[in-house]
């Protein structure tokens, strides 16, 4: 258990993080990382121990401890650590302390991690060519799930939260809308004529006796869950000759090629749903310099 006033803290930071509109995921990430140090810290210190008033060196304390004690790798220890950062960030935007504690924590040195896996166009063809292969009611869904992850960039998230009426078919080109589901808007996704074919290859033997708006069903007509899309790709990569495919990859391996191809990273921003261009660029694992080397080789 967490002392009343260092729960009182959290939720005032959770509701912050969600005004910045952070991911769902990202705000429950930050949160049980910072309740594994408070409670560390109650631990260690005392029950009268304060998230408004911890200090540097009980952050280097914790740091040490993660790294020592606990034998955790760099990469889990940088993250505590970043979620401490922004904690003690909104501690001292708030005015609740005079200074962010954690501002001059240095993070643990890594060594250079190779750039994310992206999908060729060759290994992209064979993905689609395995998921259009088959013509049964599952197969004809299955596909048209994996052209809106590869054509689309969509969320396995948003693919399970389609509605039928978010397929504009009456747009001067067809449109997919995204709902925020934080409420804050939504995006328009343009669809290629291959994604629009297979949308409507479903929707001619999708139940039409359901009383669920789902886009994607099962074959009971109900619909289908994350794992359901998770297992959709898995299958199609396999049947492609290709492991170790996730719908995160392919969501990536969208963006990457619409950068490349358009060199308009606002664009992607868009098409992403992401904040800000500094969250595609680090989605990416992009470099401005990287990015500056495609524009250039773009207007060349």
């Amino acid at each position: 258990m967490i002392a009343r006033h260092n729960e009182a803290i959290l939720s005032q930071f959770e509701q912050y993080l969600n005004q910045i509109a952070l991911s769902p995921k990202t705000i429950t990430n930050y949160l049980a990382d910072l309740r594994v140090f408070t409670r560390w810290a109650e631990n260690e210190h005392n029950a009268n121990f304060s998230l408004i008033a911890v200090t540097p060196d009980q952050i280097r304390a914790y740091r040490d401890y993660l790294l020592t004690e606990q034998k955790r790798a760099p990469s889990t220890v940088n993250r505590h650590l970043q979620a401490l950062r922004k904690c003690c960030a909104y501690i001292t935007q708030a005015n609740l302390a005079p200074r962010n504690a954690a501002e001059d924590i240095a993070l643990v040195t890594t060594e250079k991690t190779p750039p994310p896996r992206i999908l060729s166009t060759q290994e992209m063809e064979a993905i689609l060519a395995a998921a259009n292969n088959a013509r049964s009611f599952i197969a004809r869904r299955d596909a048209a799930i994996m052209h809106l992850l590869l054509h689309a960039g969509l969320r396995v998230a948003e693919v399970v939260d389609l509605q039928t009426g978010d397929v504009a078919f009456d747009y001067p080109g067809v449109h997919l809308a995204i709902r925020d589901s934080r409420g804050r808007g939504g995006r328009d996704i343009p669809l290629q004529e291959e994604t629009c074919h297979a949308l409507k290859e479903w929707l001619r033997v999708r139940p039409k006796t359901t009383r669920y708006p789902n886009l994607f069903l099962s074959q009971e007509g109900k619909p289908i869950s994350s794992r359901t899309v998770q297992r959709v790709v898995s299958r199609c990569a396999k049947a492609a000759g290709l492991g170790g495919v996730t719908a995160q990859l392919l969501r990536r391996t969208y963006a990457f090629h619409l950068l490349q191809q358009t060199a308009n990273l606002e664009l992607v921003r868009q098409r992403l749903g992401h904040q800000s261009q500094k969250i595609t660029l680090q989605y990416l694992n992009f470099t401005k310099g990287e990015l500056e080397r495609v524009q250039t080789e773009k207007t060349t």
